[in-house]
């Protein structure tokens, strides 16, 4: 069995560790947890090979990558995300053969503005 992981960004960490401990009582398995704050120079693939220290540091934009994840997991993972005790929602995203070339800083631009642009629709009809 292949094994499940996340990389999070803009999370402190004692909140890592609570999303972390969650996923892994939620799915009956390990999680491996990777930090990518403090990485925004570098690709995604440096950061997941990277044997540094962990550097935890929360920020306004949050972001958790499923690595390993199926469908069903992520599905999963995303109803049950932990609600309250202080750990935001994040942006959620997979890793593919495309974004793991790119530098975390660019693909921070690249969810954000998706992000924006997924909840604009539902922004001007209820202004409307």
């Amino acid at each position: 069995m292949e094994p499940l992981g996340i990389m999070l960004y803009g999370y402190a960490e004692h909140q890592a560790i609570g999303i972390t401990a969650s996923l892994k009582e939620l799915l009956g398995r390990d999680v491996i947890l990777i930090s990518a704050s403090g990485g925004e120079d570098e690709t995604v693939e440096e950061i997941l090979d990277s044997d540094e220290a962990p550097l935890f540091e929360e920020r306004e934009d949050h972001v958790l990558m499923f690595l390993g994840f199926g469908e069903s997991e992520i599905s999963l993972a995303m109803d049950r995300f932990p609600k309250g005790g202080g750990i935001p929602r994040p942006i959620f995203c997979g890793l593919t053969e495309e974004n793991h070339r790119w530098k975390l800083s660019y693909l921070l631009e690249h969810l954000l503005e998706e992000h924006r642009r997924w909840n604009e629709p539902a922004e001007k009809g209820e202004r409307g």
